[in-house]
Formats: structure tokens, C-alpha cells, sequence
């Protein structure tokens, strides 16, 4: 019995290992969007296309997980003997509070060329320059105002902070204590890039979406019942000032547009809001 454990147990590992060693392959009968995810490690099956893209989540988990208030319940009621700093740094822990299922929650997934960093630890720190420049083109495109907070203590996981931006935009209702983006960058892996990643490179240092706690995000939060705030703009303007190499997909209802929820999961890329959609045949 223990020699057939042991011979399962390396069959089973090798096949691993081969699943690992090489990037999937374009599926053309999937869209971009849904390529793309299964790429950055999002592979479970509540995720799929849809005629329309509309429906492309199962619709038995859209009740429960996938509700923006139960992802940031603390946003909607601040504490208040907390100063401002500390309440957005409550609201953060919050953020970090997210479902297990890959699909059931806000992922940053990329493949930074591997000639862009001489090791991992270089390419943890160009990921989070990347993201704060594409931050603050964003800001100046819509006209807002972004500064990143250095001197405060963050949760971590993994030994990487999350990391923590105020908004002022009066036009939308943002006083600076109310409004806050937050990210977090985990550690790069050395990666094979798919083919189909605009921009990359055979080898990668990669950020995937698939661990329970160590998987990487970037979201924004507005406090209030009634967000003003044009988030899927935002994220347009952040993916825009990205590299082509990193994707950030949302699942629905954690995207506001025109003060609404979108019902539906959405991927950045380029700037380009992708959907879940069927190739037309």
C-alpha cells in the first residue's frame, strides 16, 4: 500500500509539474477575456462565456459572495472615535477580505518580461512603480486628485504591504477620507507568458490570480449609499496606463458605473473593458 501511495503521489506530481511548464494554449472558442483569466490562474468553472456576455457568472454564487456591500461592509459604516487615516486603514483590512473562489474576486494578473528584472525581488518593486505611475495618470486624466499614503502601517500578507491611495474629487464626492483606492502586489513567480499576451516575453515574471490569500488586486471604494464615483472610468484609466503585459478582472457587481453595480464580470485590458462573450461564429 505505502509503494502505491508513493507511486500515485509522483504521478500525480509529475502531471502537476506539466501543467506548470508550459503557458495554455489560445482557446478560439473562448473569448480574450476568458483566455486571459484561465491564463492569470482564474480556472474555475463559475467563470464562462456567454452569448451576450451578460450572463457569464453562475448565477447561484451572484447572491451571496458577489455583493459589493458584503466585500466592504466597513466603508459603510466608519468607525467613529477613529481619526480618517485609521478609518481608511480599517476599510483596507476589509478590502483584504475577500471570497476564496478566484472568480468571486477583483485580481491583477500579469507577465512582466523577465528582461525587464534581474530577479524577483526587482520585479516586486517595478510591479508596484508600474502600478503607482499608472495611478497617478489616471488621476490627471479625470481630473482628480490621488496621494499615496507612506507613512502609515498596512496589513500585509505575505510580508507585502497592502498598499493605500486618498482621492479628492469634489465632482464626485470624494473629500479625501471617503474614497480610497487600494492594491496589493504579491510576489512574482518565474513564468512562461502565453503567446496571446500583448507585449510579453517567453519568460515572465508572473502574478496569477489562483492562491487563496496571495493574489494580487486593485480596487476602489467609495463610502456612502449612493457612490458617485465613476469606478469603471477609473479602472479604464489605470488599465490605460498600464504595460499590455498585466489584466485586472472584476466579478460582478464590484464595478460601479453610473452609480450602478455592473451585474456582470469584466477584464481590463489596455484600457479596454472586455466582456465574457461567445466569438461570434
Amino acid at each position: 500500500m505505502t509503494k502505491l501511495k508513493t507511486i500515485c503521489f509522483a504521478v500525480i506530481t509529475a502531471a502537476l509539474a506539466g501543467c506548470a511548464a508550459a503557458p495554455r494554449h489560445y482557446d478560439e472558442e473562448s473569448s480574450r477575456a476568458l483566455n486571459l483569466a484561465r491564463a492569470g490562474g482564474i480556472y474555475d468553472q463559475n467563470l464562462r462565456d456567454s452569448p451576450d456576455g451578460t450572463r457569464s457568472y453562475r448565477k447561484s454564487l451572484l447572491m451571496g459572495a458577489l455583493n459589493l456591500a458584503s466585500l466592504t461592509t466597513s466603508l459603510e459604516a466608519p468607525l467613529r472615535h477613529l481619526t480618517g487615516t485609521q478609518t481608511l486603514l480599517f476599510n483596507a483590512t476589509d478590502i483584504m477580505m475577500t471570497p476564496d473562489n478566484p472568480s468571486a474576486r477583483p485580481s491583477l494578473m500579469g507577465w512582466m518580461p523577465a528582461s525587464l528584472a534581474a530577479n524577483e525581488d526587482e520585479a516586486y518593486e517595478r510591479y508596484v512603480a508600474v502600478v503607482d505611475e499608472a495611478i497617478v495618470q489616471a488621476a490627471e486624466s479625470m481630473a482628480i486628485t490621488a496621494t499615496k499614503l507612506k507613512d502609515v502601517k498596512t496589513p500585509e500578507i505575505d510580508g507585502h504591504p497592502l498598499i493605500l491611495w486618498t482621492v479628492k474629487a469634489q465632482q464626485y464626492g470624494c473629500s479625501g477620507e471617503n474614497c480610497i483606492i487600494a492594491y496589493y502586489i504579491q510576489h512574482p513567480n518565474h513564468w512562461k507568458t502565453p503567446d496571446y499576451v500583448t507585449g510579453g516575453e517567453s519568460a515572465s515574471y508572473n502574478i496569477a490570480a489562483n492562491h487563496p490569500e496571495k493574489y494580487s488586486r486593485l480596487v476602489f471604494r467609495q463610502s456612502g449609499h449612493e457612490p458617485t464615483f465613476p469606478v469603471d472610468e477609473f479602472y479604464g484609466a489605470v488599465s490605460a496606463g498600464m504595460p499590455p503585459w498585466i489584466v485586472m478582472y472584476f466579478p460582478p457587481h464590484t464595478v460601479i458605473r453610473d452609480g450602478e453595480p455592473v451585474p456582470y464580470p469584466v477584464l481590463y485590458e489596455q484600457g479596454k473593458q472586455l466582456m465574457f462573450k461567445e466569438p461570434q461564429s
